[in-house]
């Protein structure tokens, strides 16, 4: 039952408290490393943020909002266009819609913001009556200005009165985020939009060399640039 001297010694050593001032010395150096790991894990964390290695925009699935191309290409004149004086004297050509929108991307106004001329026109009628092929399907070309709506002669009433009354936005140049205040700049809505069907007469100006821009067809929207 006597222990050797030496295991006792090494016993009391394992397992003997050591003083309090020592415990008291300890802890702040403790808590100072855990607040040192603390600030070290946050700076990892904004260089993550901000550094070469944070992920981009689209990886995060966010996309910037795009403006599509025909938005820009339906904002009324462009340089390329041909000025020109609502006459008639040509040929008449007679179309019915049915229903809106009609095919017509963009109208031409003449001069003077008088008349209007269509200038693109959906090449192709993507099944039996698609409302985007009447015009096409109408024989409506590039360069026809617009005679009558409805037995109402329009061909040099002013271009915001021939718009408002086929109330088609799709051909509509002021048709915009802003059209609002397009409306409001010219006192509000010119005309209530025309009855369907529409019976509209269009001329050709003997003579007239415009710039049309040539549409692709395309089987989904119909059309292509």
């Amino acid at each position: 039952w006597l222990k050797p001297f030496w295991l006792k010694r090494s016993f009391l050593k394992t397992t003997r408290t050591p003083p309090a001032h020592l415990a008291m010395a300890r802890r702040p150096v403790l808590g100072s490393l855990l607040v040192c790991g603390a600030a070290t894990a946050g700076l990892l964390q904004q260089l993550a943020f901000v550094g070469p290695s944070a992920q981009p925009a689209v990886a995060r699935g966010l996309v910037a909002a795009r403006v599509s191309a025909d938005y820009l290409e339906r904002q009324g004149p462009k340089d390329a266009d041909v000025p020109f004086t609502p006459t008639g004297g040509g040929p008449e050509h007679q179309v019915v819609y049915k229903k809106r929108p009609f095919g017509i991307l963009r109208y031409q106004p003449g001069a003077g913001m008088k008349g209007a001329m269509a200038m693109e026109i959906i090449p192709k009628s993507r099944y039996p009556g698609d409302p985007q092929g009447q015009a096409f399907s109408g024989g409506v070309k590039a360069g026809y200005v617009v005679k009558s709506i409805n037995g109402a002669d329009v061909l040099s009433a002013e271009f915001g009165k021939i718009m408002d009354l086929f109330d088609d936005e799709v051909a509509d140049p002021r048709f915009s985020k802003s059209t609002a205040l397009a409306l409001e700049k010219q006192g509000g809505r010119l005309a209530e939009p025309a009855a369907t069907p529409l019976t509209v007469v269009y001329t050709e100006i003997p003579g007239y060399q415009g710039k049309f821009a040539v549409l692709t067809q395309d089987g989904q929207d119909g059309y292509g640039r």
